[in-house]
């Protein structure tokens, strides 16, 4: 059943709106009311918000192009789905009523259009009704202080709670406009809702319960390890959590509120003396609601797209879903006038960003062989795009992950991609799995050298044990070495890698530093000439000179990153500490931050005659700059960061508006062995911090952090 419905789905959506007719009415009729009972009442969605908007949004267009009147207009029941619970109905006040979207910037001027529009007609009305003249276009076009409100479209579910005689007294989910569920007591539980405030009248405050993103993930771990129910995206959770008949669970899973609308705008508007959308938002801030960190008053349309544009590096650093931004005229005094269709207010859309999650299936999979050996399963997808990008590949982590997601090929799954990070699978639809579906299982023999796979102890790791022949180690350790963060050889890209090793121009590490020996054979390959390949040599030998510890983060011994490397590296003080490796693994384990694992990892590494080989003519052919113990200098001079931790947040202008990325301030205080971490905690001394710095910083406030700015930090590095 749910096979065919997905199946169905993608015809739908992948059709154009002029072929549909009116038979394909009734069925996409049918179709979204199955997808509706899926999403509302069993937080069970079988495809992507995404697909289900290009479903309603055909549907509307056709019901329109076939002139379906009102009483037989599907779509606007689809806005007022009703669903199955066990809570209590109660009705609204004010209906709450959902946005009007786009995914197109260009909407947004159409829509500044047709707000312009509705207050010149208005006014018109208004002159004519009254016989005098009203000038609402001029008093929108005349504001300078923020002609639209631009803040987050939380993806999460709508609620709204009233408040009586400063106390919460009730909170009602938004349901189909009119009426909906009651969910006072599971509201009380989350934290950050006030439940007394500083207002003695009536106040109905709504706004968006939503699950913080990390939250979410740690939930689904859960799931995956008690083999209970997996959610495909923070807002079912979200949902889900709130509808809880136990309350304490409600409790425990960290919801949030955020407050965005009222649904008695003009009695509380009246009451502060203030018809400005924002500052009515902000006045709720002091009330106790949680403070949303964008909340931005924009003036025109360019400036907002300019704003989108320029979005993405916020984005990155919140922790809950992001969908899209709503766009809302400033001026409360003038929503009236601009109107409302039967859907959405005309005075707000919403500007949703390209999907992150859509529906696929996976066609096959591969077992893919990495750097120190491990093996993990990566699914061959039906390409679909995702944020302009042909997704065809997704990783699957490790075979455990696969257990507990319970996949097999043929399966149809949510994948998610955002920010550049390699498209995963995170949840599966179970029923109405094919009757082809394969199970995905460990191989017994390396893919790539047929070596017996061994399963690392009690770990989910499963691994081939050939670190020195096996062709896939080997090209992924040399495209590791030679990239950008290590010898960064400018010229040795993944296919050069591959072409070099492919016809035994190079077999190791050592081969790159003696390529020159090659330069014959090179030349001899398509696309090589002269040029390319002195700036290949050129790069080479520039990559000559490394440090102690990058050179053995280069080595990719398995578990043995950046920050463990140089740990170790205070071991090395000569060639000989390197070649000859006098220490065992107890000794390293005594080391700050070396695990068992990780001890015997690199013990067995500096061991191994073949590796010995490698190390002997690498330290003959690279300068490496060993490990010398810095000494403290007496007179207090030292740099105030010398053996501190430190958080670096957001780029830096310096000088002459050159903008400093974090790499480049990490890069000045490595000579002075400091520590950098990715987070704040009670360990760090320093944040350094940028104009954005946003939770970070409050964060390093809250535990009485130092917090510099880079004036402060180039004064004293």
């Amino acid at each position: 059943m749910k096979k065919d419905k997905i199946e169905l789905s993608k015809i739908f959506i992948d059709k154009k709106k002029e072929s549909f007719t009116v038979a394909d009415i009734w069925e996409l009729q049918r179709l979204l009311s199955y997808h509706n009972d899926l999403y509302y009442n069993k937080e069970e969605p079988i495809i992507s918000d995404y697909e289900y908007d290009i479903l309603r949004d055909k549907l509307e267009y056709i019901e329109s192009k076939h002139n379906f009147m009102s009483s037989h207009n599907f779509s606007n029941d689809i806005w007022s789905y009703k669903v199955e619970s066990t809570f209590e109905k109660v009705k609204h006040s004010r209906p709450m009523i959902s946005l009007g979207n786009t995914y197109n910037e260009e909407d947004l001027y159409d829509f500044d259009k047709r707000v312009k529009k509705n207050l010149h007609w208005e006014s018109l009305q208004r002159k004519d009704f009254y016989g005098s003249e009203y000038y609402l276009l001029e008093k929108f076009e005349s504001s300078n202080d923020g002609r639209y409100v631009l803040e987050f479209k939380f993806d999460g579910l709508g609620v709204e709670l009233i408040y009586k005689n400063w106390e919460l007294v009730q909170a009602i989910t938004r349901g189909n406009w009119v009426e909906w569920e009651d969910v006072t007591q599971n509201v009380m539980q989350i934290a950050n809702i006030p439940k007394k405030i500083a207002y003695k009248k009536h106040l109905e405050v709504r706004g968006e319960v939503v699950l913080p993103l990390s939250s979410f993930e740690a939930m689904n771990e859960r799931a995956k390890k008690e083999w209970t129910k997996i959610f495909s995206n923070p807002r079912n959770a979200a949902s889900g959590s709130l509808r809880m008949k136990d309350n304490s669970i409600t409790k425990q899973r960290n919801l949030k509120f955020f407050p965005f609308d009222l649904a008695n705008f003009d009695e509380y508007s009246d009451e502060i003396n203030n018809k400005k959308y924002f500052e009515v938002i902000n006045s709720l801030y002091d009330l106790g609601f949680e403070r949303v960190d964008y909340f931005k008053k924009m003036n025109g349309i360019s400036d907002i797209i300019h704003e989108i544009h320029n979005f993405w590096d916020v984005k990155k650093q919140i922790d809950f879903e992001i969908d899209g931004l709503v766009m809302k005229v400033n001026d409360i005094s003038l929503w009236q006038a601009i109107g409302f269709t039967e859907h959405h207010p005309r005075y707000a859309i919403a500007y949703k960003f390209p999907a992150e999650i859509l529906t696929t299936q996976i066609n096959s999979v591969e077992h893919q062989v990495w750097k120190t050996g491990t093996i993990t399963p990566v699914a061959n997808l039906e390409p679909i795009i995702i944020g302009w990008v042909t997704v065809r590949r997704a990783t699957l982590h490790n075979y455990e992950e696969v257990e507990n997601l319970w996949v097999h090929i043929w399966d149809t799954v949510f994948i998610k991609r955002a920010w550049e990070v390699i498209p995963k699978i995170i949840s599966v639809v179970q029923e109405g799995r094919s009757e082809n579906a394969e199970e995905i299982n460990p191989p017994k023999y390396c893919p790539s050298c047929e070596t017996d796979v061994i399963k690392d102890g009690e770990k989910v790791r499963f691994y081939c044990p050939n670190s020195v022949d096996c062709p896939a180690q080997k090209s992924e350790k040399l495209v590791f070495a030679v990239g950008k963060q290590w010898f960064n050889i400018d010229g040795f890209w993944v296919k050069q890698v591959e072409l070099f090793l492919e016809l035994w121009i190079i077999h190791n590490l050592v081969d790159i530093f003696k390529v020159w020996d090659k330069v014959e054979e090179i030349l001899e390959l398509e696309g090589f000439k002269q040029k390319s390949v002195d700036n290949l040599i050129s790069w080479v030998e520039k990559a000559k000179n490394v440090d102690i510890s990058m050179f053995i983060t280069a080595l990719a011994i398995h578990w043995v990153g950046k920050k463990t490397a140089k740990t170790l590296a205070k071991l090395f003080h000569s060639k000989e500490s390197l070649l000859e490796f006098p220490y065992t693994s107890e000794d390293l384990i005594k080391l700050d931050d070396i695990w068992p694992e990780i001890a015997i990892n690199v013990y067995e590494y500096f061991n191994n005659e073949a590796h010995i080989r490698i190390l002997t003519e690498l330290s003959e052919i690279l300068n490496i700059t060993y490990y010398k113990k810095l000494e403290i200098i007496a007179d207090g001079n030292e740099s105030i960061y010398f053996w501190k931790k430190m958080c670096i947040t957001w780029s830096f202008i310096w000088t002459d508006w050159v903008k400093i990325a974090r790499d480049d301030l990490v890069k000045k205080l490595e000579a002075v062995w400091w520590e950098f971490t990715w987070s704040v905690s009670k360990n760090t001394d320093f944040l350094l911090a940028g104009e954005k710095a946003g939770s970070k910083k409050e964060k390093a406030e809250k535990l009485w952090v130092e917090v510099i700015d880079l004036v402060f930090f180039m004064n004293h590095i």
